[in-house]
């Protein structure tokens, strides 16, 4: 489980305001906001996007191929950021 700290982190290391972190998750800003100053918690689908998230900074992706991910079509994107989280032997997805 990812904490408030946590979460506020992965948006920081993407260089996203909380509005522009909530588009890229399909939510609202309060719910963003809620979130880091730890009224409540992400479950579901959005918690697995921040642990993808996650995962494809700890696996040497740029902030920046992220991001441009995010601008793709939204299922593009997710199979984007999932491979990029948890495919095995490199960086490059494409």
């Amino acid at each position: 489980m990812l904490d408030s700290k946590a979460l506020a982190a992965i948006r920081a290391r993407l260089g996203l305001s909380q509005e522009q972190m909530a588009r890229l998750l399909g939510v609202s800003f309060a719910s963003v906001n809620r979130w880091e100053a730890a009224h409540s918690s992400p479950t579901g689908p959005t918690m697995d996007l921040y642990k993808a998230l996650a995962a494809a900074i700890r696996a040497g992706h740029s902030p920046e191929s992220i991001r441009n991910a995010a601008n793709a079509e939204r299922s593009a994107f997710l199979l984007a950021l999932f491979q990029m989280g948890y495919a095995k032997g490199g960086r490059s997805v494409r």
